[in-house]
């Protein structure tokens, strides 16, 4: 066959099989969100004798997760008979792995939902358990209880009430023993952050100047409007990217294009300038480079990239606004003490409420939170929200070792959707950009 035909034909059948794998790869957490939410949270509340809310998870669908598998075995078995290079079924099997890992989890979360029996029940939190680490991670029990420690230390004892000394001694018996950590945990310098800081504003300037100077409060309507105008005016109207009002949580799809806000939330103007950075200014802006190639996986997410994109995301508002700050704290410890300590969804909503309330913090977020800790489920822990504390470490020890490459900003906002700090992930970018495929 001439070389030129069978080199068109290979591209052909390399972007089919990629895109037959990025049908069947599920967004995990909105399969895992319960369908009932609202009512569920409210039940929970009225009834101390709920350990957990009776979550209802119509999202998910046995039938659409095992076609997702027989499709993902298909493709598989495809690519590796096929005439595609070695890097090529390389590619397709490592992307076929992660959407393969997302459809197990989901089955192993019905699984365990759908068990009668004491039996059937450990057997699919084994399977529930095994299937969590593989694809979100491990909890590091050092930083958990790191983590935890400082959380406690922050508390003013001496100058408790009364009645205060008394929550204090509950929270302390519901945590138990707390394993002290000799591993410190990183933090970034001073310089770095102020160094790092000059440039995000200096980065984001254009963005930041859509929103009203003098306007102090902002719907989500507004925001949406804003942020629309800025995708029309910085991008020329040429990206596939649009904000609407609809979630319950800010947040943005690369896979649809859509930048969410929920519906009658307001919002300052420094939040709204954060959440712009946030959703839009990273989350989106990672994906945008690679929004008109063939291969979707750059735009939509390589395998294991959602800790360093929320690490991204994090970095960057804690730069506009010019300070360090813990991202995902609260949810490192949820995880730590479902995991670590064996605690159900009330006893950490009731650790969390006391830890809020001896510490003067807020605690409108805590039911949320919680509910995201175990999300799937009610009653085994998630370990998706980890990325957020991982990946915010993990993105300020790279910006740290490169703050004076000319190419930092290229490689956190030109690699799509991936973890620049992956060996294999960066040869993959660098093929792309370089060759305009693999």
């Amino acid at each position: 066959m001439n070389e030129t035909l069978k080199s068109a034909e290979q591209r052909s059948e390399f972007s089919e099989i990629a895109s037959k794998i990025d049908s069947a790869n599920p967004i995990v957490y909105e399969k895992l969100n319960a369908s009932n939410d609202k009512a569920a949270k409210q039940e929970f509340l009225e009834n101390p004798n709920l350990i957990h809310p009776n979550n209802e998870y119509g999202n998910l669908n046995e039938d659409e997760v095992r076609k997702n598998l027989e499709l993902i075995s298909e493709a598989t078995s495809e690519a590796n008979d096929s005439w595609l290079t070695d890097k090529e079924k390389a590619f397709i099997n490592l992307i076929a792995e992660d959407a393969r890992d997302k459809n197990e989890f989901l089955a192993a979360n019905i699984a365990y939902n759908r068990a009668q029996t004491p039996e059937e029940k450990l057997e699919a939190a084994t399977w529930h358990h095994e299937a969590n680490e593989k694809l979100y991670g491990k909890l590091d029990e050092d930083t958990f209880s790191a983590l935890l420690e400082e959380k406690i230390s922050s508390i003013n004892k001496d100058s408790l009430s009364e009645e205060d000394k008394k929550v204090y001694e509950r929270l302390m018996d519901n945590i138990g023993t707390i394993e002290h950590s000799e591993k410190g945990r990183f933090k970034p310098k001073e310089e770095t952050i102020k160094q790092f800081s000059e440039l995000v504003k200096d980065f984001y300037g254009s963005f930041l100047e859509h929103i009203p100077e003098n306007q102090k409060e902002f719907s989500s309507e507004e925001a949406v409007e804003i942020i629309n105008d800025i995708l029309q005016t910085e991008f020329d109207g040429k990206v596939d990217y649009k904000a609407i009002v609809d979630s319950k949580v800010a947040n943005a799809s690369a896979s649809r294009g859509i930048i969410k806000f929920p519906e009658g939330n307001t919002y300052s103007k420094e939040r709204l300038s954060a959440l712009i950075i946030h959703e839009l200014g990273t989350h989106a802006m990672r994906s945008i480079p690679y929004q008109d190639q063939d291969n979707k996986t750059f735009t939509t997410g390589l395998p294991k990239n959602e800790t360093w994109d929320e690490g991204v995301a994090g970095c960057m508002e804690q730069a506009l606004k010019g300070k360090y700050e813990d991202f995902g704290v609260d949810h490192y410890i949820n995880i730590g003490l479902a995991s670590s300590k064996g605690k159900n969804f009330r006893e950490v909503y009731d650790i969390q409420m006391d830890l809020k309330h001896l510490t003067n913090a807020d605690d409108s977020k805590v039911l949320r939170d919680v509910q995201r800790c175990f999300r799937g489920t009610g009653e085994l822990p998630n370990n998706k929200d980890l990325a957020y504390y991982n990946g915010n470490s993990k993105v300020w020890q790279y910006i740290e070792k490169h703050i004076d490459d000319p190419e930092l900003f290229d490689n956190l906002f030109l690699a799509g959707k991936t973890d620049i700090s992956n060996q294999d992930q960066e040869r993959l970018v660098y093929e792309m950009r370089t060759k305009g495929n693999l």
